[in-house]
């Protein structure tokens, strides 16, 4: 089943997720976001957190680069086209407001 969120990467992991499960099916989601420093951090988190994101980590990259990753999930999310496409927007924004911002994508599970 073709998906269409505007993005190739979400629409090929919504095509992997309908393969394994039911996409009405609640399900654990989460989100990547990077950034600079550690106020960056604090200020992405805070922000993600107003709309009602659960915050699973804000620390130092493990990779041991210089930034700071935001995990935002929620447990029974419903992954649909549409709101895949709403997430990828809201934290793409969040991403901008802040210094070296970047969104990574998300999983969920199946």
């Amino acid at each position: 089943m073709p998906f269409d969120t505007g993005h190739a990467g979400d629409d090929q992991l919504l095509a992997q997720l309908a393969q394994m499960s039911d996409l009405s099916a609640p399900r654990h989601w989460v989100h990547y976001l990077y950034v600079a420093d550690e106020p960056s951090a604090r200020g992405a988190a805070d922000a993600v957190q107003a709309t009602g994101w659960d915050l699973q980590n804000v620390a130092e990259s493990a990779t041991g680069g210089p930034e700071w990753v935001v995990v935002a999930e929620r447990h029974d999310a419903v992954t649909t086209p549409q709101a895949v496409r709403e997430a990828r927007a809201f934290f793409e924004s969040v991403a901008q407001q802040w210094p070296g911002g970047e969104y990574d994508g998300w999983e969920a599970s199946a």
